[in-house]
């Protein structure tokens, strides 16, 4: 596999999804949430890419396998995908274009329902199921709501041996994902399954390659639209919860990942490889680390220390090493450097 890129000063199209009402405002590039490792950069990054070398050619978009019955809903095919709660989770606070407020009691009041439901119905749901998981991730939002309050206060409350510790599973959540399941299947003409950690640019520099990644399958591009309520913080978990089983539900061929950062509590390495090697021991998984500050920039770390338009690595020490090695020796101050802390 032969991974391209365009020459340094040349944009990538992009195709932002715009929510009614909206304007095309705000980060250009929000991030995931599905991992949130390294948000955020100090001061203004070098480029320690090679940025001013002139030989680098354009990315390949994949050929995307069009399904008419999906136009004009939430699920079309589209690359990249964007995360309309990506601007929140890389803010740090509130959306105040997301719901406020949640009413269980009347779920389909809320003002994501109907592009919900329009998008699973498109893809293959009944309308009495749509209604059905909706609630279940509006209960799961209150459930994580009330998690996060317990832990809260289980930190500042003091210790003794009998101290229950608070309980973190979400059920709703983890029905939700059941229920997604195949619609998180790698469709038909879609290339391999791909990981990714170290900021949302990696799943988009992942797709505009080729790859196959959560936000990309007919769910994820569903789901990825929606902000769904006013703090995101309380909707990532379902989107690690969907990780664990978009790797469950597509067991067959290589696995890819790609990482800039090296964080052993991102989703990646706590959730995704640890599925693989539950579900599928004997998969090979392909490493492709990378450096570079935005989705641009992006390149390849070689074993030889140096930069190029690709990078594969069939053991995770090797990938890690390479990256670390890279960034230690360039002095970089790059969005990986910073992640890792290990200037």
């Amino acid at each position: 596999m032969t991974i391209r890129f365009r020459p340094p000063r040349l944009n990538l199209p992009q195709t932002p999804h715009i929510r009614p009402g909206q304007t095309p405002s705000g980060p250009q590039t929000p991030a995931s949430p599905k991992d949130l490792s390294g948000l955020q950069t100090r001061g203004t990054p070098r480029s320690t890419d090679g940025f001013d070398n002139p030989v680098r050619t354009p990315m390949r978009p994949p050929v995307l396998n069009q399904r008419p019955e999906l136009a004009g809903t939430l699920a079309e095919v589209r690359l990249p995908v964007e995360q309309a709660m990506g601007p929140a989770l890389s803010s740090g606070k509130h959306s105040t274009t997301a719901a406020q407020v949640l009413d269980l009691n009347s779920p389909l009041s809320h003002p994501d329902a109907p592009e919900f439901q329009k998008a699973f119905t498109a893809l293959g749901m009944s309308e009495a199921k749509t209604a059905e998981v909706w609630g279940d991730i509006l209960h799961g939002v209150k459930r994580q709501e009330q998690i996060r309050a317990d832990v809260k206060e289980s930190r500042t409350s003091p210790y003794t041996s009998d101290k229950p510790k608070p309980d973190t599973s979400n059920p709703h959540y983890e029905k939700v994902a059941h229920e997604m399941g195949p619609y998180l299947r790698i469709e038909d003409g879609q290339r391999p399954l791909a990981l990714w950690s170290g900021g949302y640019d990696v799943s988009k520099y992942a797709q505009l390659n080729g790859y196959t990644t959560l936000e990309s399958t007919p769910a994820g591009r569903a789901l990825s639209g929606l902000e769904i309520y006013k703090d995101p913080k309380a909707v990532t978990p379902m989107w690690n919860h969907l990780s664990e089983e978009f790797v469950r539900q597509n067991p067959q061929g290589e696995a890819h990942a790609f990482m800039r950062t090296h964080d052993p509590k991102s989703v990646l390495y706590r959730q995704e490889l640890q599925t693989i090697e539950q579900y599928s021991p004997n998969r090979p998984v392909v490493f492709h680390p990378l450096v570079g500050d935005k989705l641009q920039d992006l390149q390849g770390v070689q074993p030889n220390k140096t930069l190029g338009p690709n990078s594969a690595y069939t053991s995770e020490a090797e990938a890690r090493k390479a990256l670390k090695d890279y960034l230690s020796q360039s002095q970089s101050e790059s969005f990986s450097a910073h992640s890792m802390k290990i200037l």
